[in-house]
């Protein structure tokens, strides 16, 4: 199976779907649908990253971290997600996920739309359907 992540309108903004094999993967094409709604990132290569550790119950909460956390680089340190990695923790932090993104400073990407607001909880989905992980999420703009 493929990769593969889009973005379509939806009233007040846009609705993010992504799918992938795997759960990380998901999540990164994800983060990947969003950013390319306000950036064109090109080739830019990151020179920080930020780390997110989450012990979230559910995927659905795991994604809504991950996207609010895109959205917050964005909006408060002036950082654009251009890549994504997942870890699961193990041993005495088990049941916790850590999400690297890797990131640019806003001013080396090019704009192409308005940055997200904000991420909506009502309909957001993410789990494995028929083999595949996938993600449904609307976006406000």
């Amino acid at each position: 199976m493929s990769r593969g992540h889009r973005a379509v309108p939806h009233i007040a903004g846009i609705a993010v779907e992504a799918w992938a094999d795997t759960r990380e993967e998901c999540l990164a094409e994800a983060v990947q649908a969003l950013v390319e709604n306000f950036a064109d990132v090109g080739d830019a290569v990151p020179d920080d990253s930020i780390v997110i550790v989450s012990a979230e119950e559910t995927d659905e909460a795991l994604l809504l971290d991950v996207l609010d956390e895109a959205i917050y680089q964005v909006e408060a340190c002036r950082r654009v997600a251009v890549d994504v990695s997942v870890d699961e923790r193990t041993k005495a932090t088990a049941g916790q996920v850590e999400v690297r993104l890797a990131t640019v400073p806003v001013a080396t990407v090019d704009r192409v739309g308005p940055v997200p607001k904000a991420v909506a909880v009502r309909h957001l989905r993410f789990g494995k359907t028929d083999g595949v992980w996938q993600a449904h999420v609307n976006v406000d703009v």
